[in-house]
C-alpha cells in the first residue's frame, strides 16, 4: 500500500472517530452539537479546564465543528500517510484504518510527551558541556600560593594545581552555584 492511498484510508478512520464523537454527543444532549450551550450542560459544575466566565459562553455553531473535523482528517491522514511511507510493507488497509481511529489521540498524548524529551535531551547536552568546562578550568587553573608547579612527566612530584574546586552549574535550572 502506498502513502497517499494509506492517507486516505487513515482519514477515513479518523472520519468514523469523529462520526463517533458527534453521534456520543447527539444521544447525550438530544441535539446536535454545535447547538449545546456551555451552559445547558448537565451537571452545570465548573472544571479546572474552564475560566471564569467561559461556562456561559454561546454554542461553538456548525463551522466550528466542520473546522474541527477537518483538522482531525488532516492529522489522521497525515499520520497515516507517514507510517505508510515509512513502513509500506506493513501497512495494510486495516492497520491504516486503525492508525487513522487513533491519529489525533496518539499526536495529543506526543506533544505532551515533547517538552519532557526536550528538557531531558536539553540536560543531557548541558552535562556534557558543563563537566568539559570544568576539566578545561581544572587543567587551566593556576597553582597557589607556595605549591610548585607540576611539569608534564610529573617531575614536581604529588604537587596538585590549587585546592579549589571550580563552582558547578545546577542542572536543574535553579541557577546559582551548588
Amino acid at each position: 500500500m502506498d502513502w497517499f492511498m494509506a492517507a486516505v484510508v487513515g482519514a477515513a478512520g479518523g472520519a468514523a472517530m469523529e462520526a463517533v464523537d458527534v453521534i456520543k454527543a447527539i444521544k447525550w444532549h438530544r441535539q446536535m452539537p454545535w447547538n449545546v450551550q456551555s451552559d445547558t450542560v448537565e451537571p452545570p459544575q465548573r472544571r479546572a479546564d474552564v475560566r471564569p466566565g467561559e461556562e456561559h459562553l454561546p454554542a461553538p455553531g456548525w463551522k466550528a465543528y466542520c473546522v474541527a473535523g477537518v483538522l482531525r482528517l488532516l492529522v489522521s491522514g497525515a499520520l497515516t500517510g507517514a507510517v505508510g511511507a515509512t513502513y509500506p510493507q506493513s501497512t495494510n488497509p486495516l492497520v491504516a484504518f486503525l492508525i487513522g481511529l487513533g491519529g489525533l489521540s496518539a499526536v495529543q498524548q506526543v506533544t505532551t510527551l515533547v517538552p519532557l524529551m526536550v528538557k531531558s535531551a536539553g540536560r543531557a547536552a548541558l552535562g556534557g558541556v558543563v563537566e568539559e568546562a570544568q576539566q578545561q578550568a581544572q587543567n587551566l587553573q593556576q597553582p597557589g600560593i607556595g605549591q610548585p608547579m607540576v611539569q608534564a612527566g610529573g617531575a614536581a612530584g604529588n604537587a596538585q594545581p590549587n585546592g579549589g574546586v571550580a563552582p558547578q552549574q545546577d542542572l536543574t535550572g535553579g541557577g546559582g552555584a551548588a
